[in-house]
C-alpha cells in the first residue's frame, strides 16, 4: 500500500511539474522577457490579456518545451487579443503551441508581411510546433504581394485556424522546403481550418496553399492537408499546389472555388476522400495531375463548371521527364485514378495537351461518370497508353474507344449530394486492381471482394459513416463562427 501511495505521489508531482507554470504578459516585449528571464521551463503556459494590440512583433527563440510538456502561448480568451498593425509572430523554438489570436486587418492599416513564421528572427526554425484556433481576417499589405503564414522546420501543425478575406496577391500559406537536403522530410500537418473569399488576382503565386517550390520537386516532403474548408478561394487556378513528393490531400471540402487541386510538380502523392462542389459558379476545377505515380481515389465532385485548367479531372501531356528542378511539365506515368465519382460536371475527363504532348500512362478504374455534358472525355492526347477498365460513364458519349458500363447507375439525393442506388449497374461492379481501396468516402468499409463502382460504397459496406462534406462549424475557430454563417 505504501508503495502505491509513493508511486501516485511521483505521478502527481510529474503531472505538475508537466503542467508547469503559469505567466501572465500584456505584450510581445513582455512575452520575450519571460522567454529571457531564466524562469520560463517546458509545460509552462503564457497567457495574453484580451485586448486589441498594434505593431506587436513577437520573436520566439532560445527556449524549448518537450513533447510532453509543450509551452503555450494563448490568448486570456479565445479571439480576445486582437493583432493590428505590423503584428508578426516568428516562431523559432520547438515544441510550442500558439492558441486563441485574432490578426486582423479590418480598420484598413497595413499588416505585416508574413503575419506567422514558423521561424525566429535568426533564422532558428520551429519543430514540432502548432498554430491552433487562431484567426487571419482581411489583412492589409503595404506591397503588391503578401503572404500570411510560412512554415519552416519539421512536423508543424496548422490546425483549427480561420483565414479570410485576402485581397492581395501572394499564396497565403506556404510550406518553404529549401533548407532541408534532399531526402529529408517534413512532415507538416494543415487540418481542420477554414478559408474564404480569397479575392482573384492576376498571374500565379496566389495559392491558398503551397507545398514547396518548383526546385523542391524531388524532395519527400511527407505533409498532410486534411479535412480543410475552401470557400470561394478564387486566387487563381490553383487553390492547392504540390510542388514536392510523397504529400496527402484528404477529405477536404471545396465549394464555390474558381481553381483546382493541382498536382503541379513532385511525384507520389496521394488525393483521397475530396469533395468538390460548384454550387452555381463559373469555373469551378476539381483535380489536375501532372508528374508521376500519383493516386487519386475515392473522390467526389459534383457540379463543376470548368473546362480547361479547371475541368473536373484534368491530365496533362508533360514534355520533361520527372525529376529535374525546372519549372516546366513533368510528364504523366504510373498514376492511379480509381472509385471517384464525376457527377454533372461540364468537363468530366481531360486529356490536356497544352503544355506538352507526351501521352500520360497508368490506370483509370472503377470510376463513376454521370453528365449530360459530353463527350465525358476530351482526349487532346492519346488515351492509349492509360488503362481503361471498371467504369461507367452515362448521359452522354465516352468519346474515344475506352471500354465503360453505360447503363444508367439511378443517382439519388443522398445527404446533399447524389450517389446510386443500392440497386444498379455499379453494385459489385468494380473490377480488381491492384490498390487496395479498403474504404469508401464516407469511411465506411468496403468488402474484400465485389466492391462498388465509384466513391460510394453503396451496397454491403460495414462501419459507421464517418466522413462527410465539412460544414464552416465543423472547422476553424469558434469566436468567428456567426461571421461564417453563409459560407455554406
Amino acid at each position: 500500500m505504501k508503495h502505491r501511495l509513493t508511486l501516485a505521489i511521483a505521478f502527481a508531482m510529474a503531472i505538475q511539474c508537466i503542467q508547469g507554470a503559469t505567466h501572465t504578459v500584456k505584450s510581445a516585449e513582455e512575452v520575450e522577457a519571460v522567454i529571457e528571464s531564466g524562469n520560463l521551463a517546458a509545460g509552462d503556459t503564457i497567457v495574453w490579456t484580451a485586448g486589441e494590440y498594434s505593431d506587436e512583433e513577437l520573436n520566439i527563440r532560445g527556449v524549448h518545451g518537450t513533447k510532453e510538456g509543450p509551452i503555450t502561448l494563448r490568448a486570456s480568451k479565445p479571439g480576445g487579443v486582437v493583432l493590428g498593425g505590423e503584428s508578426k509572430f516568428n516562431i523559432g523554438a520547438d515544441w510550442w503551441e500558439i492558441e486563441g489570436f485574432h490578426f486582423d486587418g479590418s480598420d484598413g492599416k497595413t499588416n505585416s508581411y508574413n503575419s506567422v513564421q514558423f521561424r525566429g528572427s535568426g533564422g532558428d526554425a520551429a519543430n514540432h510546433s502548432k498554430l491552433k484556433s487562431c484567426a487571419m481576417t482581411n489583412l492589409n499589405a503595404e506591397d503588391e504581394s503578401s503572404k500570411w503564414v510560412q512554415i519552416y522546420g519539421r512536423s508543424n501543425t496548422i490546425e483549427r485556424c480561420h483565414f479570410s478575406g485576402k485581397k492581395s496577391k501572394g499564396a497565403l500559406i506556404t510550406v518553404e522546403l529549401g533548407y532541408l537536403g534532399d531526402a529529408e522530410k517534413a512532415g507538416h500537418r494543415i487540418a481542420l481550418n477554414y478559408f474564404a473569399d480569397f479575392a482573384p488576382q492576376e498571374g500565379t503565386d496566389n495559392e491558398v496553399i503551397r507545398v514547396g517550390y518548383s526546385g523542391d520537386q524531388n524532395k519527400p516532403a511527407t505533409c498532410v492537408i486534411e479535412r480543410n474548408y475552401f470557400y470561394r478561394c478564387d486566387g487563381e487556378v490553383e487553390i492547392i499546389s504540390n510542388k514536392s513528393s510523397y504529400n496527402t490531400y484528404r477529405s477536404n471540402t471545396f465549394r464555390r472555388c474558381n481553381g483546382s487541386l493541382v498536382l503541379r510538380h513532385g511525384h507520389h502523392a496521394r488525393v483521397e476522400g475530396n469533395f468538390f462542389f460548384g454550387d452555381g459558379a463559373e469555373d469551378v476545377g476539381g483535380i489536375r495531375i501532372i508528374d508521376s505515380h500519383h493516386i487519386v481515389v475515392n473522390n467526389y465532385m459534383q457540379d463543376l463548371s470548368g473546362k480547361t485548367w479547371n475541368a473536373a479531372l484534368s491530365i496533362l501531356g508533360g514534355k520533361k521527364p520527372s525529376g529535374g528542378s525546372d519549372n516546366g511539365y513533368q510528364a504523366v506515368d504510373g498514376i492511379c485514378v480509381a472509385h471517384n465519382s464525376i457527377i454533372n460536371c461540364q468537363r468530366s475527363i481531360f486529356l490536356n495537351k497544352a503544355k506538352g504532348s507526351r501521352a500520360p500512362t497508368g490506370l483509370i478504374a472503377n470510376n463513376l461518370i454521370v453528365s449530360q455534358s459530353g463527350p465525358l472525355v476530351v482526349d487532346e492526347l492519346s488515351a492509349d497508353k492509360l488503362e481503361w477498365k471498371g467504369n461507367l460513364m452515362h448521359g452522354a458519349p465516352v468519346g474515344g474507344i475506352k471500354p465503360a458500363i453505360t447503363t444508367d447507375p439511378g443517382m439519388e439525393r443522398w445527404e446533399g449530394r447524389l450517389r446510386p442506388g443500392s440497386v444498379g449497374p455499379v453494385v459489385d461492379a468494380a473490377v480488381k486492381i491492384e490498390l487496395i481501396v479498403g474504404d469508401d468516402i464516407t469511411g465506411r468499409e468496403r468488402p474484400e471482394v465485389g466492391l462498388d463502382i465509384g466513391a460510394d460504397e453503396v451496397h454491403g459496406p460495414s462501419g459507421d459513416a464517418m466522413l462527410a462534406p465539412l460544414e464552416p462549424a465543423d472547422v476553424g475557430v469558434k469566436f468567428l463562427l456567426i461571421d461564417r454563417a453563409d459560407g455554406i
